[in-house]
C-alpha cells in the first residue's frame, strides 16, 4: 500500500515538475512568473480529448503531438503580440497580463467544450502491472518515462545546440545579447511555447488520471509554483527536485493524516520552505543558467 502511495506521488510530482520547469524558464528567459500555466495546462488537456481525440479521432500519440503544436503555437502568439508590447513596462503589468491571459483561456474552455466534465482513458486504460511488488499503472509508467524523454532532450539540446546556446545567451543579459544579432523576441516567442508545452504535456498525461474540467490545471498550476519556490526559484534542477518532493510529500501526508487535507498539505510545505529555506533547496546563484 505504501508502495502504490509513493508511486502515486512520485507520478504526481513528476507533472509538477514539468509545470515548475515552465516557470523556471519563463522567470529566467523573461523575467516574468507566468501565472497562466494551470489554465495552458487545461486547455491543452480539453484540446486534446475533445478535439483530437473525441471529435477527429485520432490516436493517443498522435493527438497529443497536435494538441502540444496548438499550444506552442497558442503561447508563441502571445509572447509576440503581447509581452513583446509590454516588455518596456513594470515587470508586475505582464504578471498581470499572464493572469488575464489564464482567466481567458479558462473561458474559453468553458465556452467552446462546455461545463461538464470529459473522460479519456488513455492508451492503457485503467491496467495496472507489478513492479517490485508494488501494482503501479501504466499511466503512471508514461508519465515517468515521458518527463525522463523531456528532461534529457532538454538537457542536450540547451547544453549541445546552437538553440540552447542563444537561449542562455538571452537569459543571461537580454540587452547584449540583442546587440550581438541574436532575434531576442524570437527567442523569447520560443521560450514561451516552450513552457506552453510543458504545460501541453502535463494536462495530456493528466487527462487519462483525472476528470478533464475547467478546474484541472488551477492547482497543478499552483503546485507548479510551489514546487519552483521549494527547489529554489528560477532554479532548473531545483524545478524538478521541488516537484518530486512536493508530489511525494503530500502524498505521503494524505496517506498518513486524511486524504481531504492533501492540497493543503502542499501549502504547508511551502510555509516551511519559506522559514527554514527561503531560498530554497538550489537557489538560483549556484544553479545552471537555462
Amino acid at each position: 500500500m505504501l508502495g502504490q502511495v509513493v508511486a502515486s506521488g512520485l507520478a504526481m510530482g513528476a507533472i509538477y515538475a514539468l509545470v515548475a520547469l515552465g516557470y523556471a524558464f519563463v522567470w529566467r528567459t523573461m523575467n516574468i512568473v507566468n501565472f497562466a500555466a494551470g489554465e495552458f495546462l487545461t486547455f491543452a488537456a480539453f484540446i486534446f480529448v475533445a478535439t483530437f481525440v473525441n471529435r477527429l479521432g485520432l490516436p493517443f500519440y498522435l493527438a497529443a503531438i497536435f494538441a502540444c503544436v496548438a499550444m506552442a503555437s497558442l503561447g508563441a502568439a502571445f509572447s509576440r503580440i503581447v509581452f513583446a508590447r509590454l516588455q518596456k513596462e513594470r515587470t508586475i503589468v505582464a504578471i498581470i497580463a499572464t493572469v488575464g491571459f489564464g482567466l481567458f483561456l479558462k473561458e474559453m474552455a468553458r465556452i467552446i467544450y462546455g461545463p461538464q466534465p470529459l473522460l479519456n482513458t488513455g492508451p492503457f486504460g485503467f491496467e495496472t502491472i507489478n513492479v517490485g511488488g508494488i501494482s503501479v499503472t501504466k499511466q503512471q509508467l508514461l508519465v515517468f518515462a515521458v518527463v525522463i524523454v523531456v528532461m534529457v532532450l532538454q538537457y542536450l539540446v540547451l547544453r549541445y545546440t546552437m538553440i540552447g546556446k542563444v537561449m542562455r545567451a538571452v537569459a543571461q543579459d537580454r540587452e547584449t545579447a540583442q546587440l550581438m544579432g541574436i532575434p531576442v523576441n524570437a527567442v523569447l516567442a520560443g521560450t514561451f511555447a516552450y513552457a506552453s508545452v510543458l504545460s501541453a504535456i502535463g494536462g495530456i498525461l493528466l487527462a487519462p488520471m483525472f476528470f478533464v474540467t475547467t478546474e484541472l490545471g488551477t492547482l497543478v498550476g499552483l503546485k507548479g509554483f510551489v514546487a519552483m519556490i521549494i527547489g529554489g526559484f528560477g532554479s532548473i534542477p531545483g524545478a524538478i527536485i521541488g516537484g518530486l518532493i512536493l508530489g511525494l510529500g503530500e502524498n505521503l501526508a494524505a496517506f498518513s493524516i486524511s486524504a481531504p487535507y492533501k492540497d493543503a498539505i502542499a501549502f504547508v510545505l511551502l510555509l516551511v520552505f519559506l522559514l527554514v529555506r527561503p531560498k530554497g533547496l538550489i537557489p538560483e546563484a549556484s544553479a545552471d543558467r537555462a
